[in-house]
């Protein structure tokens, strides 16, 4: 395997962004003044070298924690007793490492010992695939590429660095991020990878319930998360750190709806498909987690009508709290999923006399609950998975439906008030409306019927109360 320093084309290092650029030529200058080369490492550099954005740069250089404080005027100390320390320059962190070769794991995540070393070819050692082991430096653009990264980039291969048991069972989390490195970059796992992770299928264990969220979040915001999710539902991984997704063919439907949902985004940057103009023009990449999420555990077969609102909370909640997600990530999850089974059961309705078209309910209140449910701020994203689930379970029809739903709906809505008349519960009491459930009840049919049009100002809907309650 080459451990020759290897020329590279002269734009490699033009290619970083600039803000990266100017971080890694700032803090690699300041350690070569003090007699230190520093590196790119890791994910920057293969990234570049497979022409893919850059999101971070993470450095590495032959100088000793305690040096590199004393070099810098911000660093903090995240990982100082494994040679890590955080340099923080013009507002952003750039973690910079010491050069290190790591010895036994017996809490399956870190090293019970390390042994700082002077070159990349010593510290290669420790890292996990060989696409990671490339070490580049951005000051003269120099490359090394100690266990051959750059002929398993070249050839699309997914190669351990040395033993891949003996990778996977220093830490478990290799294993998942095996299944996002093929999926994500393409990269055919090398042989023999698969059945050593299969093999060390127990090191998942040590792995905790945040590092799988973190690493599953990676997963579902990157390419083709459904083929990593069926290598480790494969191998049996999926079974042993994921919350079930269900029985054998829920798991396989499942993963055919993240495909679905990856089609949907690999199209033009639009919230969904052409004929749905209105449904937003939100980044789809800010939805793909908790997107991901909702098809993963949510409900499969659509809900009973009046059901919307409880079933997919009640399917979500054990696997969100499982994956530790916060009170926000659980409340866009839960919310989205409700808005994509409301969009379903919509599109199951019948047309009376058995007609195959669509429509929406009739009626002040009906039309204006739809305004509400189109005004959620999560409605391209329900839309999408509503898209992906139909598409993928009730066939071609059903998705035709869904479509034409999404066509009146935003017909609906453009014809609405922007904002509804409302009245207070002192009006109501007025009216004679005691204090009470029906009070609160009455306050949001208000809102809904104004939106769809019983009434256009307050003595409107004073008389429009009237009516209902006498």
């Amino acid at each position: 395997m080459p451990d020759e320093p290897t020329p590279l084309p002269a734009d490699l290092v033009s290619r970083l962004p600039e803000r990266w650029a100017q971080l890694a030529t700032g803090i690699c200058g300041t350690l070569a003044r003090a007699g230190h080369r520093g590196w790119i490492v890791g994910g920057a550099v293969r990234d570049l070298l497979l022409d893919r954005d850059i999101k971070d740069v993470d450095l590495v250089s032959a100088a000793l924690p305690e040096e590199v404080e004393g070099l810098f005027e911000r660093t903090v100390a995240v990982g100082k007793s494994f040679g890590i320390i955080v340099v923080v320059m013009d507002g952003a962190e750039v973690e910079l490492a010491t050069f290190r070769r790591e010895r036994g794991y017996s809490d399956r995540r870190r090293p019970d010992e390390v042994e700082y070393a002077a070159a990349p070819e010593e510290d290669a050692g420790r890292r996990d695939f060989t696409c990671n082991a490339i070490y580049l430096d951005p000051l003269t653009g120099e490359l090394r590429d100690p266990v051959g990264g750059l002929a398993d980039l070249r050839a699309g291969v997914l190669r351990a660095v040395g033993d891949p048991g003996g990778r996977f069972r220093e830490d478990g989390l290799r294993i998942l991020r095996m299944a996002r490195f093929h999926a994500a970059l393409e990269l055919e796992p090398a042989p023999g990878l698969l059945a050593a992770a299969e093999a060390e299928r127990a090191s998942l264990a040590g792995v905790s319930a945040e590092r799988v969220r973190e690493e599953l979040q990676k997963m579902l915001r990157g390419a083709r998360a459904h083929r990593a999710l069926q290598v480790l539902v494969n191998g049996g991984h999926a079974a042993a750190v994921l919350p079930s997704m269900g029985r054998d063919a829920a798991v396989a439907s499942r993963l055919r709806v993240l495909a679905a949902l990856g089609a949907l985004w690999d199209q033009e940057p639009r919230a969904v498909v052409d004929s749905n103009k209105a449904a937003g023009d939100e980044p789809t990449a800010s939805w793909r987690w908790e997107l991901g999420l909702s098809a993963l555990f949510g409900p499969l077969e659509r809900v009973t009508e009046g059901a919307e609102q409880a079933e997919p909370a009640a399917a979500l909640a054990p696997s969100l709290e499982a994956l530790r997600c916060s009170r926000e990530e659980r409340r866009v999850v839960t919310e989205l999923s409700i808005g994509c089974e409301a969009l379903r059961s919509l599109a199951a309705k019948p047309r009376p006399g058995g007609r195959s078209d669509v429509a929406l309910p009739v009626g002040a209140e009906a039309r204006g609950g739809l305004i509400q449910l189109w005004r959620r701020p999560t409605r391209a994203a329900s839309a999408q998975l509503a898209q992906a689930l139909e598409a993928t379970l009730s066939g071609e029809a059903a998705g035709r439906r869904l479509e034409s739903i999404l066509g009146l709906l935003s017909e609906l809505e453009s014809e609405a008030p922007l904002v509804p008349v409302t009245l207070s519960a002192g009006d109501l009491q007025d009216l004679g409306v005691p204090r009470g459930p029906l009070l609160g009840t009455l306050l949001g049919r208000v809102q809904r019927a104004s939106l769809g049009g019983a009434f256009e100002d307050r003595p409107g809907a004073l008389a429009w109360v009237e009516g209902q309650v006498r």
